[in-house]
């Protein structure tokens, strides 16, 4: 286990974290961060870096929660193509254990387990954003209206994605794990965001 995350909320007020967010990796959080840090949110604390960034699980928190995820397919290439030190170590952070067995599949089955926990409970205290939704003028409602505040930097500047899902060759490495997964895959492409 990183983390015992029973006596999470404790450890949120010991580091005076104010807001969480969370996502399963390679969905822009970390860009997300940097702006809702801007506008004097304490995010990145020791704990957050450590599990929270990746919970694998919903928590009940006495703070606001972003959860942002995007195409998981995209998400999983792009860990995939950032290698050691982020599909690694993202696989122990979705799985709360620093023993796990590390594979392709085990990344993209912990990814897709973490959207199930983190969408099937809806709480008043946690927002689901698509990465999408980040580049978009009406991120500005959502957001002042979840954080019940002004929220300046946003939306924020597009940047064009280094992975591109539109060429990835049918007979590529993950293709056959992509299958597999399809369903699943589907079911969080196809999520509705409210």
């Amino acid at each position: 286990m990183i983390y015992n995350l029973d006596n999470i909320n404790n450890m949120i007020l010991k580091e005076k974290l104010n807001l969480l967010v969370v996502s399963y990796g390679g969905c822009a959080s970390n860009i997300l961060v940097k702006y809702l840090e801007k506008n004097n949110y304490k995010i990145r604390t020791k704990r957050w870096k450590k599990i929270l960034c990746h919970c694998p699980e919903y928590i009940k928190v006495d703070i606001p929660v972003i959860y942002i995820y995007d195409n998981p397919i995209k998400s999983f290439l792009s860990m995939r193509k950032r290698g050691d030190g982020f599909w690694d170590i993202n696989q122990q952070k979705l799985s709360n254990d620093e023993n796990t067995v590390l594979s392709d599949e085990n990344l993209l089955k912990l990814m897709i387990n973490q959207f199930n926990s983190w969408t099937n409970i809806r709480n008043n205290n946690v927002l689901i954003i698509k990465t999408c939704e980040l580049f978009d003028n009406s991120i500005v409602n959502k957001l002042e209206s979840f954080l019940k505040r002004k929220i300046n930097h946003f939306p924020i500047p597009y940047i064009k994605s280094e992975t591109n899902i539109n060429n990835i060759p049918e007979q590529s490495e993950f293709s056959e794990l992509f299958k597999t997964y399809k369903s699943e895959i589907d079911k969080i492409n196809n999520f509705i965001v409210d």
